[in-house]
């Protein structure tokens, strides 16, 4: 097999290294590369140069894979002509989800998305064959709507840290005429810093224009505020469990999936026409999208002063702290203490001191949940929403005229759910009301009883060799 011109050049150079080295050891440039070790720069064997030896490397390996362009940002006086702003979208969990065929849960196999899926687009699934991987993919509910209503106001971009041939894939199947993106994709491949995205890749694009929408902030750090956090989608359990909410069932698990009319993509595209009008206010245009941004969002908690109970740790500064942050960026004031001016108690704890005060004075108390609700879904949430149950009294709401109401409140109802497994019948899921099990008349223990038994399956799977059950 003839030698190729690049190791030929090396055979060259050692010789002449050699000539020019007659103390050197016989025949050590034929071991070289690769060269033991360096002393001054030189190798201590054939005395090649270290530099030179990178060099070789490099001329071995061949030339980088060819980065993909990027089209260039429309120029900054094109754009608000056509009353349009740069929005930067990112893929996996804002858009859609992904999974590899192979992750899927046996809940989910229950469900029919075994290994032969195909594409149903009715639901939103499509299968990527991807070398080599094979994955399935749901979009999230309203995607396609969004897109076109969104293009209307921004020149769009989809930013993932996913590789080249997934970040076409996917978005092949958001545009499939190429109507919304073109080639405006960027992947990890042009990413120019490692787990971690920055407006830099796109030429033109200036901060002062560009909206990002994404799931996770920390990817953005040179850029937070130009970002609109989203509310994850996790459709498939692979994405539970990948970060960090292994206990949770997916939605593909629940057999349930976000409604299209008042999703958090619905929900998104209000904040975005409301930051897009701000923009573009009186036919003008202000001069940085960020101002418009930090505006709109300082409206969500409006009115409200928060006091928190054991929500932030003893040895956190309160105002470091992460909650204490987004409830100010949402408009609120945050106080270190319960007075008549506070109207909300987030609390951990229901029995706590301050939770307690609020009850006895007629406040607000929620979770930690309301505060991060209204930092996604940018309005003010339903407290009644995120309130805690609080057995024997119910409390009217501050708007409701101040009084307490002395009612019962009801017991929600208990339920044990038991996984069963059987060799001819597989696998099903038995739902019991545990109040059948509470021993009320002070007898021997209710398990026994015939109410206690168990009722027809509420879930049931085998295994399946076919894309559907």
């Amino acid at each position: 097999m003839p030698s190729s011109p690049t190791a030929a050049r090396r055979r060259r150079r050692r010789a002449n290294k050699n000539k020019m080295n007659p103390g050197g050891i016989d025949g050590a440039a034929s071991l070289c590369p690769p060269h033991p070790g360096f002393v001054y720069g030189l190798c201590f064997l054939c005395g090649a140069k270290e530099e030179e030896d990178a060099a070789e490397e490099v001329a071995a390996e061949g030339p980088a894979p060819e980065k993909k362009s990027i089209p260039r940002a429309s120029h900054l006086g094109t754009l608000p002509r056509a009353r349009k702003l740069t929005l930067v979208l990112d893929l996996d969990h804002t858009l859609l989800n992904s999974t590899e065929l192979n992750d899927l849960s046996p809940i989910e196999q229950g469900h029919g998305l075994t290994r032969r899926a195909r594409d149903d687009p009715g639901k939103g699934l499509f299968r990527l064959d991807l070398d080599p991987n094979r994955m399935l993919t749901k979009l999230r509910p309203f995607v396609r709507g969004f897109l076109e209503q969104a293009s209307a106001m921004f020149e769009m971009y989809v930013y993932t840290l996913g590789d080249q041939d997934y970040a076409a894939a996917a978005a092949k199947l958001l545009d499939p005429d190429g109507a919304y993106f073109g080639g405006r994709i960027v992947s990890s491949d042009e990413s120019t810093r490692p787990d971690r995205k920055s407006l830099d890749v796109i030429p033109g694009a200036d901060p002062v224009s560009v909206v990002i929408l994404d799931d996770s902030d920390y990817v953005w750090p040179d850029h937070q505020d130009n970002l609109i956090l989203m509310d994850r989608y996790l459709y498939f359990a692979s994405a539970c469990r990948n970060l960090g909410y292994g206990s949770t069932l997916s939605l593909a698990e629940l057999r349930r999936d976000e409604r299209e009319h008042d999703g958090s993509l619905a929900v998104v595209l209000e904040v975005l026409k409301r930051i897009h009008h701000g923009f573009f206010v009186d036919d003008g245009r202000r001069s940085d999208v960020r101002e418009v941004i930090r505006a709109v969002r300082r409206e969500v908690l409006r009115g409200c002063t928060v006091a928190f109970s054991r929500v932030i740790p003893l040895e956190v500064r309160a105002q470091d702290h992460h909650m204490w942050k987004l409830a100010e960026q949402l408009g609120a004031v945050c106080a270190a203490d319960v007075d008549a001016t506070v109207t909300h108690v987030v609390a951990q704890d229901p029995s706590t001191e301050k939770a307690r005060w609020a009850r006895g004075n007629n406040k607000f108390l929620v979770n930690p949940n309301w505060i991060k609700a209204a930092g996604f879904r940018w309005c003010r949430p339903n407290e009644q929403e995120y309130t805690f149950i609080v057995t024997g009294l119910s409390r009217s709401s501050p708007e409701s005229g101040g009084r307490a109401a002395k009612r019962p409140v009801p017991t929600p109802k208990r339920h044990l759910y038991l996984l069963l497994e059987d060799w001819e019948s597989g696998y099903s899921i038995r739902k019991l009301d545990v109040d059948d099990f509470d021993n009320t008349d002070g007898g021997d223990s209710a398990i026994g009883r015939p109410s206690a038994s168990l009722s027809r399956p509420s879930l049931a799977w085998r295994p399946c060799t076919t894309g559907s059950t």
